[in-house]
């Protein structure tokens, strides 16, 4: 299995309670009954930085007003990480970057922590099986894995608390902060918490969902087994619910208008923030069932699939900028946008795109592969993603 998609409940049905103890360490107290570890309060604060969270934001816009790199960028290797077959993105706060990555079938897999100037390690946390990007909160780093949600102390790596009842591998499943709510997802649930301590506060059931929840503006949202809903990220109470869509694997956006859910084969439906009502619907060519993934800008929503088809479409009124094909395999991954180029990346190749046309304005040769489930990640005029062998960057 991969580890993309490893849930706890999957993982301790085939390995048991003594693999989880020997994988994740000593359990010590377990408080409340409710399977959590607590050692200290999580030092969490504001969001901010560079690139804090998957996508960028908590809406997944992948949207940043940094320039991002220009045609004369290079190469080059940052970390070296043993056989990497599934990366996160990476969290790029101030001067410091953390990625999470694990091997194929081997025993590696960690979180690490490194200085974004000298590429030198600062602390590291063992855990080879499926995990969420980071989300950096002041001095608190926030996980979710295949078996817990947890929080560490971005200054030396030190747990502040895991909490077991919660959690679901998976890149694109970074933890959420949102009035003052700590949001984890478990395919099943949605679950709110305190984010100091990892207490429970409340649980919204989303049945069988394979997509993690977003937020804006004080509202959250997510997909169903049948549609999508939103509901206050404060007390889990629910606003909406829309159960008659097709089912969607790929992550939501959110913008000023609209919740995009992107449907498994063609479609992509624009929902009304309101009610969740279809305020219209755009259907983009996918040869192999799946699903497209999106980056919003400056009202234009951008789309991507693994087809190779790059797409834009009006954010409010869904009229469509341009439809294109490339002789390229984009992965199932979604694309960045960085000031007014867009980027994604292939299996040998980055590509830029001018974001009003769809142009190619330049590409530079990967000779190392990107791994399933990294995107990339902006810093000022420099672009980061994690390939099977290094945590790379592209920099003028």
């Amino acid at each position: 299995m991969s580890p993309r998609k490893q849930t706890r409940r999957k993982v301790l049905a085939a390995t048991g309670a003594a693999t989880l103890t020997s994988l994740t360490g000593c359990i010590g107290d377990i408080i409340d009954g409710s399977h959590r570890v607590y050692n200290q309060d999580a030092p969490f604060g504001d969001v901010t930085g560079a690139w804090p969270t998957y996508q960028h934001d908590f809406a997944n816009t992948g949207f940043t007003t940094d320039s991002g790199p220009s045609s004369d960028a290079t190469l080059s290797r940052v970390v070296e990480l043993d056989n990497a077959a599934f990366g996160t993105a990476v969290t790029l706060i101030d001067g410091r970057g953390i990625v999470g990555y694990s091997g194929g079938s081997s025993e590696d897999g960690e979180y690490r922590s490194f200085t974004l100037d000298s590429s030198s390690g600062s602390w590291t946390v063992d855990y080879k099986l499926g995990k969420s990007t980071p989300t950096i909160a002041g001095n608190a780093v926030f996980v979710s894995t295949a078996e817990f949600v947890a929080a560490y102390d971005v200054r030396n790596g030190k747990l502040c608390w895991r909490a077991d009842d919660g959690g679901s591998g998976g890149a694109e499943n970074a933890p959420i902060l949102a009035e003052g709510t700590l949001l984890d997802y478990t395919t099943s649930t949605v679950n709110g918490r305190d984010p100091a301590t990892g207490e429970k506060r409340w649980q919204y059931g989303v049945d069988d969902s394979l997509v993690p929840p977003v937020t804006r503006d004080g509202t959250a949202y997510t997909a169903t087994e049948t549609g999508a809903a939103a509901f206050d990220p404060k007390s889990g109470e629910e606003v909406w619910r829309q159960a008659d869509l097709p089912e969607s694997s790929a992550p939501l956006a959110v913008g000023d208008n609209h919740l995009y859910y992107s449907a498994k084969g063609e479609d992509l439906y624009a929902l009304s923030l309101d009610d969740g009502a279809s305020q219209w619907q755009a259907s983009i060519p996918l040869s192999e069932r799946g699903s497209h993934y999106t980056a919003i800008s400056d009202g234009t929503l951008h789309v991507q699939s693994a087809d190779g088809v790059v797409a834009a479409f009006d954010a409010v009124d869904g009229s469509k900028k341009y439809i294109k094909q490339l002789e390229a395999d984009l992965r199932q991954r979604p694309p960045v946008v960085a000031d007014d180029t867009r980027f994604s990346l292939g299996d040998e190749t980055l590509y830029a795109f001018d974001v009003e046309t769809g142009d190619i304005q330049w590409s530079l040769p990967l000779d190392t592969e990107p791994v399933s489930g990294g995107v990339p990640s902006i810093r000022g005029e420099e672009l980061y993603f994690v390939s099977n062998s290094h945590l790379l960057r592209v920099s003028n």
